[in-house]
């Protein structure tokens, strides 16, 4: 099926249960939509896996798999659900420029961020938006590193890792409009499973002194 047709069958789902006023099923999804029931079940798992729908068993006395009944997430208006239905939707047909325009609108989601006073502030500031969006994060204590743990898509990067393209797209954009000289290196993705690393560039950080472990004398030789 075509990435964009995909798409929009997703996005089609995502209405029908939106409009409803009350929980569907597969059934009713099917009926709704002419789309196959497998088809159905495919999208609800990875709108559910971004958490922008929620399920529950419909309650019955039969005996077998239970009947699941899907309904809009409680407060789905949060900046992370709103990126959330914007991944459901874009992910199958992203592009070389989606992960920048992603970016784009998941910072424009964000409350408006106030200009850093200093780098550790700008640090902070970053740390916190993705606070925001459903990572749990912390600096490391020189305040050039930020992990980054408890990401919301795990369900979904192994099968499209260009989210993690959209996460370090974020923290730059973060950097660039708190107005103080950090800016994002590099992005270690999964160092462990489930914990990435953001490697930060900071201006008012430099070592008094570097000691190369090539240039130390292997012990037991001496001159």
């Amino acid at each position: 099926m075509p990435d964009d047709v995909t798409s929009e069958s997703r996005a089609l789902i995502l209405r029908m249960i939106e409009e409803a006023g009350a929980p569907l099923n597969v059934e009713d999804l099917t009926e709704r939509t002419g789309l196959h029931a497998n088809t159905v079940r495919g999208h609800l798992d990875i709108l559910l896996a971004t958490n922008v729908i929620s399920r529950e068993p419909h309650s019955t006395t039969s005996r077998g798999r239970p009947r699941w009944l899907y309904a809009m997430t409680s407060g789905h208006t949060s900046p992370y659900q709103q990126l959330a239905e914007v991944l459901a939707s874009e992910l199958s047909r992203i592009g070389d420029d989606t992960a920048a325009r992603v970016a784009d609108l998941w910072a424009n989601l964000l409350p408006p961020l106030h200009a850093a006073q200093n780098s550790d502030e700008a640090v902070a500031e970053a740390a916190a938006a993705l606070e925001q969006l459903g990572f749990s994060t912390s600096v490391n204590p020189s305040g050039d590193a930020i992990t980054v743990t408890d990401c919301p898509y795990s369900a979904l990067v192994e099968a499209n890792p260009v989210i993690c393209d959209i996460h370090a797209s974020l923290v730059a954009r973060v950097f660039a409009q708190i107005g103080q000289p950090v800016t994002l290196d590099s992005m270690d993705v999964w160092v462990r499973p489930g914990l990435c690393v953001a490697h930060l560039s900071r201006a008012d950080l430099a070592p008094a002194r570097i000691i190369s472990a090539a240039d130390l004398e292997p012990e037991g030789e001496h001159s």
